[in-house]
């Protein structure tokens, strides 16, 4: 009985260790690009972005890292995202790589080449929609207001009156009715004058016919 169950003992123990590997290291949690937990070491621009065995792309490839493992989260400029997990494998057991390949993983025997290091990895993508997490711009400070310039019209040349003929006083006017004024004035004078004459011319002929008769 106890041989029996010492046999069925070292069995359970032989299958784990098949269908279970042992990892040099625990399986690191990666997390999201969504809500990267990791510090950000790189942020690449422009094109030619990598996924493996997806393609390459334009757009924001933005790197997080821990102890060698790598999540490289690329946001494409038509808003795909692409999550690739590196998981650093240079310490893993042949036994260790073929059941993670099993599992989805591709084997990357030297990193270097997608700019990493220069050691194995092994690579699992997923997606995810990368403008979720695109921050929105928020406007800065109060919008300065455009100020229009008043115009000054600019004040044209003074036109000068060019100087006309002088005008030449025509009879009836009121320079003629000036001139009426004087010759009435001066023939009052005139019979003012002539009537003293006469009353003199009078009383020297008065004065000859009484001094005739006073003879």
């Amino acid at each position: 009985m106890k041989k029996a169950i010492s046999m069925t003992a070292i069995t359970g123990i032989l299958f784990m260790s098949v269908v279970l590997p042992a990892y040099a290291d625990p399986m690191p949690n990666f997390g999201t690009c969504l809500n990267p937990q990791w510090d950000q070491t790189q942020v690449n621009y422009g094109d030619n972005h990598g996924v493996v065995n997806v393609g390459t792309f334009s757009g924001t490839d933005t790197i997080y890292s821990s102890n060698g493992n790598v999540l490289q989260c690329l946001c494409t400029g038509l808003g795909q995202g692409y999550q690739t997990n590196w998981l650093k494998a240079s310490g893993y057991s042949s036994s260790q790589i073929d059941y993670l390949t099993a599992q989805g993983w591709t084997y990357i025997p030297d990193g270097s080449a997608w700019g990493l290091a220069d050691t194995a990895y092994l690579a699992q993508n997923s997606n995810y929609d990368c403008t979720a997490c695109t921050p929105t711009p928020t406007p800065s400070g109060t919008p300065t207001p455009t100020v229009t310039p008043t115009v000054t019209p600019t004040p044209g040349p003074t036109a000068t009156p060019t100087p006309g003929p002088a005008a030449t006083p025509t009879p009836g006017t009121q320079v003629g009715a000036a001139s009426a004024n004087n010759t009435l004035a001066f023939t009052g004078n005139w019979l003012l004058i002539l009537g003293v004459f006469l009353a003199g011319a009078a009383s020297l002929i008065l004065g000859v016919i009484l001094r005739k008769f006073s003879k």
